[in-house]
């Protein structure tokens, strides 16, 4: 949580409001649901490698780890995406741990 705000830390920087419009609260927030038991979502992030024009990226990375420091990840178009490939990944990491 960012300190005492009462919202999540990547929140820090951006008006709640515009997190809700922008659907990225949403899209976190179902990430997390999809959370294996002992997982964490550990990152979000553009891409891009540089700032130099043959570095730049429009995909996005969101990525969890598991309480053995195992890691999934997902790339996607935009940070929304990004989340709900990840989302999408975890349930199926789930389903297969469950049966």
């Amino acid at each position: 949580m960012a300190s005492g705000s009462g919202h999540p830390a990547y929140t820090s920087s951006v008006p709640i409001d515009r997190l809700e419009r922008s659907g990225l609260n949403r899209a976190w927030i179902e990430a997390t649901a999809s959370l294996p038991l002992g997982w964490h979502l550990d990152g979000l992030t553009c891409a891009s490698t540089g700032l130099a024009p043959e570095q730049r990226s429009g995909s996005w990375r969101a990525w969890a780890v598991g309480p053995k420091g195992e890691k999934i990840q997902a790339e996607e178009d935009g940070p929304i995406g990004a989340l709900h490939a990840l989302a999408r990944e975890l349930l199926l990491l789930r389903g297969s741990k469950s049966g």
